[in-house]
């Protein structure tokens, strides 16, 4: 109809133009001005003239029919074609209908069918399953939905170091809900960016909406969770890598569904994969679960399947020593697998662990290269948790988290004391990594652990002076490897003063004593280098003794040996180092009862030292008072003592009255009086000192301590046995105050008051004592330590001289091996033994109850 209206009004135009070009041209003159305007109207006529016969010759064609798709599969609106004589432009949704010819569009919205998603639906890519997935006890946990609160989502945050395998099981996960039909929708959404986690929910939303979805991926993703806070379908989750909490914001999926109340397993689920810890992760009812390494059966179970195309038969042995030295951590096995795969026709687990253990080798030559990583993996081992340190470094305080990683690099992976990772060494290493900041505090110390912790770089355990910071021994070689966190001198020697400045003067045989000797030997392991220049740092000398005072003579005596080895070697046999490690080695070998060799060799020592440093070097004058003490203890008591009397007071001019050495020099001095036989001189010798120690170390002091400890041994060794055991009583609350129940000295003080109740006569109640004491001493001490072997030995006595010689002769038959192992044959206790064992089984043949009077036998021996 437009048409034909079009070609009557066309016609009727042309006519009345024509008309008029025609008066203007022919009546009257012909002027220019007439002329152009005939002209123009002229040309309008036949302008017309042809849009009407065009119109003219169009109006007998059919229009063509417009085609509306019969479903809404397309995701973007279409060209469609026209309905009559109009544009179509058809959406999923909806159709626009929309009329040439009008200068005002009328549009229409005709409601497009819709086609039901073909359910179940993926959105996004599940990660393969890797080759030889192992199953886990955690598999099964992360599927229990009674986790699930009433009627709400069930919300799982997978959290754990890298490489531990949290992906791989979340990806497990939803395989076996999608194959036991158990949800209709899962979402795998890569949460490393907020872009990616919108684009993903946006992608999610096309798939399963019926209606338009905003081009704006926000906006469209805020839709998706809309949709599924009403649906009916069953859904899940995953948000993998979730390493930024804030990345979630405003698109943590709904925490309930309306019809999760009414149904027997979960409507919506979630799962979320990140190494992080924080609080914000668990909010609207998520939990976490730890996802730590494999179990060594687990471990074992992986390693036997992944290699079991070897051309060599697997030995259990080399499988579970691989797992051990790799921390059973599933990415490490995985690619330790794959390498010795790669090698398969000359490399065994045994020959692989080897390079392993070779520090010289980072963990990129132990390990594949980036384009043969097995699993499809792109970072390797050491780019995984390098990864972490970056994230770690950013969180507050900022700068702080790389320079502390480094210093766990360094320590024992078991346990670092807080402590010393607090203290003020520390602090200074930490502003001298981040000059431009003011200088950090101890919180902002334990705050950068705290990083760390969050992001499964570390662990932390305990409370208080208890604290421990743990971490994998891989990420500890893989921070040392990298080169933005390798060991230097700064970070091996601070380490050193950290410990050093939490090491107490007496804590030796104790939990904490046993804690930092292993982060000294960690130390010395991987920055021996840097221990050593400028000489041997004093932590070296420190672990020795402290082996020795905590019991363990032996190893002591092998620590110094190789220092002595190695101070020759770097520094020369003359430099002050190398003969003070002398001095340790002839020190130690004689506590373990090799008394005349120590004798000689201090003698020795001492001309070497007056040599190279001087006869008025302090380590000189101290190698003198040593060299007297052993004489002594080598049966030359008279001149030793002479020696060191006039020794003592040359000493007490260089070194001050006041010195350490000084007032330890004394002590010896009294013992070997006392040991001569005059014991009264000995104890008033030792009850002077108490004075003294008081003054110049203070009360607490353990010093102080310890020389209460002699003035009432030797009050007692002179004939004062009830004064010894009242000083005794007296001592012990300050004792269990000051050091704990569980230090040795403490423990030393409840074995002296029943041994000299024993020696008062009163064997049940030495029996007694010792018999309470021996358990406490195992637990605290172990059972090879000296103390514990003294006790076992007391309680042999008593039980003789109680009346029961057989017992005794039994009970130090068991112990003679335990002595002989763990002090030798020729240490005087060993001999003192043997002693003892031949008069009690005399005794006992005798069939005679033993007095300690009893002639051969341990006659009135005083406690030791």
């Amino acid at each position: 109809m437009a048409r034909r209206r079009w070609v009557r009004a066309g016609s009727v135009g042309t006519l009345v133009l024509g008309a008029a070009a025609a008066v203007l041209w022919f009546v009257g003159d012909l002027e220019p001005l007439r002329g152009r305007a005939a002209d123009g109207v002229g040309a309008a006529a036949v302008l017309v003239l042809a849009a009407t016969v065009l119109a003219w010759v169009g109006l007998g064609r059919p229009a063509p029919r417009s085609e509306v798709p019969a479903s809404g599969g397309g995701t973007a609106n279409t060209l469609a074609g026209n309905v009559s004589d109009s544009t179509v432009f058809q959406g999923r949704s909806l159709t626009v209908h929309q009329p040439r010819h009008h200068t005002v569009i009328d549009t229409q919205i005709v409601q497009a069918p819709v086609t039901e998603p073909d359910w179940p639906i993926v959105v996004g890519v599940l990660p393969n399953e890797a080759d030889h997935f192992q199953e886990r006890d955690l598999t099964d946990r992360i599927g229990h939905v009674a986790q699930a609160p009433p009627g709400g989502v069930l919300g799982q945050v997978l959290t754990g170091m890298g490489g531990a395998g949290k992906t791989q099981l979340a990806a497990h996960h939803a395989r076996a809900l999608l194959a036991g039909k158990q949800v209709d929708l899962v979402v795998w959404v890569p949460a490393a960016e907020r872009s990616s986690i919108s684009q993903t929910y946006a992608d999610a939303a096309r798939q399963v909406l019926s209606v338009h979805v905003d081009e704006d991926p926000e906006r469209a993703a805020h839709q998706f969770l809309t949709w599924l806070q009403n649906t009916d379908r069953r859904w899940l989750v995953v948000l993998d890598n979730l390493d930024v909490p804030g990345h979630a914001g405003g698109l943590w999926p709904p925490s309930a569904t309306p019809s999760a109340a009414d149904a027997s397993e979960p409507q919506g689920r979630l799962v979320v994969t990140t190494r992080r810890t924080d609080t914000a992760l668990t909010g609207q009812g998520r939990t976490f679960i730890d996802v730590g390494t494999y179990t060594p059966q687990e471990s074992l179970a992986y390693l036997a399947t992944a290699l079991r195309d070897l051309p060599r038969p697997l030995d259990a042995a080399e499988l579970a020593a691989l797992a051990d030295e790799l921390g059973h951590l599933p990415l490490a096995l995985s690619h330790a697998a794959a390498y010795i795969r790669d090698r398969r026709s000359g490399m065994t687990c045994d020959s692989y662990r080897a390079l392993l253990q070779d520090r010289r080798r980072t963990l990129e030559r132990v390990f594949p290269e980036g384009e043969s990583l097995p699993d499809d993996g792109s970072r390797t081992v050491a780019a995984t948790w390098a990864v972490s340190v970056e994230h770690a470094n950013a969180l507050a305080p900022a700068g702080l988290a790389r320079p502390m990683m480094r210093l766990v690099s360094v320590l024992d992976p078991t346990g670092i004391p807080v402590s010393a990772l607090t203290s003020e060494p520390v602090l200074d290493h930490l502003h001298r990594a981040r000059p431009d900041g003011p200088r950090p505090t101890a919180q902002d110390a334990d705050d950068a652990l705290s990083a760390l912790a969050r992001l499964h770089l570390v662990t932390r355990t305990g409370f208080g002076h208890d604290a421990v910071v743990g971490a994998h021994r891989l990420v500890q070689r893989a921070t040392r490897d990298h080169p933005a966190t390798g060991t230097d001198r700064d970070t091996a020697h601070t380490a050193a003063e950290a410990l050093l400045s939490v090491w107490p003067v007496r804590v030796h045989a104790s939990s904490l004593g046993q804690r930092l000797r292993a982060n000294a030997s960690a130390l010395y392991e991987h920055a021996q280098e840097c221990l050593w220049d400028g000489g041997a740092h004093r932590v070296l000398f420190v672990l020795g003794q402290s082996l020795g005072r905590s019991g363990a003579l032996s190893q002591a005596t092998a620590w110094f040996e190789s220092l002595v080895e190695a101070a020759g070697l770097r520094l020369g046999p003359r430099h002050p180092d190398s003969l003070a490690a002398r001095h340790e080695l002839v020190l130690w070998r004689g506590m373990a009862g090799e008394a005349t060799d120590a004798a000689r060799a201090f003698r020795d020592l001492v001309d070497e030292m007056t040599r190279a440093l001087g006869p008025d070097h302090p380590q000189t004058l101290v190698t003198r008072v040593q060299s007297a003490r052993w004489r002594g203890r080598a049966g030359a008591l008279p001149d030793a003592g002479e020696e060191l009397e006039a020794f003592l007071p040359d000493l007490l001019r260089r070194l001050g009255p006041d010195h350490p050495e000084a007032l330890a020099a004394r002590g010896h001095l009294a013992s070997l009086r006392g040991r001569a036989g005059d014991t009264r001189a000995a104890f008033e010798a030792y009850r002077s000192l108490i004075a003294d120690h008081r003054r110049v170390l203070g009360p607490d002091h353990p010093s102080t301590m310890v020389i209460r400890s002699q003035t009432a041994r030797w009050r007692g060794r002179a004939g004062d046995v009830d004064g010894a055991i009242g000083e005794f009583e007296v001592l012990l609350p300050d004792q269990l105050r000051l050091l704990g129940p569980g230090h040795p000295d403490t423990l030393s003080t409840r074995g002296q008051i029943a041994e000299w109740r024993g020696a008062a006569g009163d064997h049940a109640g030495a029996l007694d004592g010792l018999g309470r004491l021996l358990p406490d001493q195992v637990r605290h001490l172990g059972s090879d330590h000296p103390h514990v072997l003294t006790t076992r030995h007391s309680l042999a006595r008593f039980r003789g001289e109680a009346g029961d010689p057989v017992r005794a002769a039994e009970d130090i038959e068991a112990l003679l091996p335990d002595q002989l192992r763990v002090l030798g044959p020729e240490h005087p206790k060993t001999h003192q033994i043997r002693s003892d064992l031949e008069f009690w089984r005399r005794k006992a043949r005798a069939g005679r109850g033993g007095r300690s009077g009893a002639s051969g036998g341990p006659r009135r021996r005083a406690p030791r």
